[in-house]
Formats: structure tokens, sequence, C-alpha cells
């Protein structure tokens, strides 16, 4: 079960930004020990590949395929932790977006458009998402944007007295994105995409040679 589906499933009671902080500390809570899980797991793993390179110099034959055999079970634990940390990962981020969303509708003590977004958040998919044996973290994260985007015009037309930023949106979910390849240990994705965001940034900076 989704951690939006636990949400909703509770009662029928009006969801909160206390509910979505309690449910946010216990995702963060599980990735926390989904990152000792691969940490373990990564241990085992070298572990076994010391173990069978010394059987395989030896020449113990049964040793040789009883590691063997053993690595090939912890790829698969491996598998499933990986999967499970990039799940974490994508709730974290969801969630706290929605956390600042109604945080701010808190603000104007307007509970029909707070409900109205919990039922749009309801009904937005992304549980679904993530049920399936493989995660796509960038189809995802469309999806959330896709949404936010909705969300955000509906805020735009409240008068909050905030300005904000256009791209500032846009800007956080990449960082986003950067942040959870780092979390998986995909430096090099992570890498690529602070590279792409700096260039972004660079591409936006106002034309100043010559100028006074």
């Amino acid at each position: 079960m989704g951690i939006f589906d636990k949400l909703f499933g509770q009662n029928d009671r009006e969801i909160t930004s206390r509910d979505l902080r309690v449910a946010l500390l216990g995702v963060k809570r599980d990735r926390k020990k989904n990152q000792l899980e691969l940490r373990k797991l990564g241990m085992r793993q070298g572990d076994l590949l010391q173990k069978l390179k010394r059987a395989r110099k030896e020449g113990n034959a049964p040793d040789v395929d009883l590691y063997y055999d053993e690595l090939q079970g912890l790829k698969y634990e491996q598998s499933l932790a990986r999967r499970d940390a990039k799940v974490r990962n994508l709730e974290t981020i969801a969630l706290t977006r929605y956390i600042r969303g109604v945080e701010r509708l808190e603000k104007t003590s307007n509970t029909g458009r707070i409900r109205s977004l919990m039922e749009k958040v309801q009904a937005s998919g992304l549980d679904e998402m993530l049920r399936g044996g493989e995660v796509d973290e960038a189809a995802y994260l469309d999806m959330l944007n896709a949404h936010m985007d909705e969300i955000g015009i509906e805020m735009q037309e409240m008068d909050l007295g905030i300005d904000e930023d256009p791209d500032k949106e846009k800007f956080l979910s990449d960082l986003d994105a950067i942040i959870s390849a780092e979390e998986e240990g995909n430096i090099d994705a992570a890498l690529a995409r602070e590279e792409q965001l700096k260039k972004e940034m660079e591409k936006d900076q106002p034309e100043t040679e010559g100028k006074i």
C-alpha cells in the first residue's frame, strides 16, 4: 500500500499538514532503515567476493559454487533494497512538496481548498506508479511536477501576499532529483543532473558585457 493510500484509508476526517508531516517522518525512518540495509548488503557482498576469490585460488570447487550461488541471491536482495530506496526517496519528495502547499492553504483557513487539494492528491495516481517491479523516477517526477503546476495555478489565484519565483518550482524539482540520485548512490547521474542545472542557471543569467 502506497503512502497516500495509507493516509486516505485511515478515516474520513480532513487531512492536515500535521498528518502529512507524520507520514513524512515515517517515510524518512523507513528510508534510514533501507539505507542501513543497503550498507549491510554491500558489506556481505564484499565478504562473499573475498571468500569466492580465495576458494577460486585454492581450486575449491564446492566452495566456489556455494559462494557464487550466495552472491546471486544477494544480487536479488540488493535489487529489492535499491527499489525500496527509490520509492522512499520519491515519497519523501512528494510529501515535502504537498506539505508546503497545505501549509500555505492553512494560513487562509480555507478548508474547502485544502479538501480540494487532498482530493487531487488522492486521485493523482502517484502511488500506482510505485507499485510495479520497475520504478520510473523521471516519469514519477514529471507527474508530480504536472500536479504541482496545476495546484500552483490555483494558489496563484489566492492573494497571499507572497511573491513566487516562477522558475523556483522547476529548480527545486531538479534539485530534488539530484539529491535522490545521490542518496541512491547514482553519483554519475547526480553529477550529470547537477551540470545540466548549472548550465541552465548560466543560460538564464542576463547579458551584462558591454553594459554599465
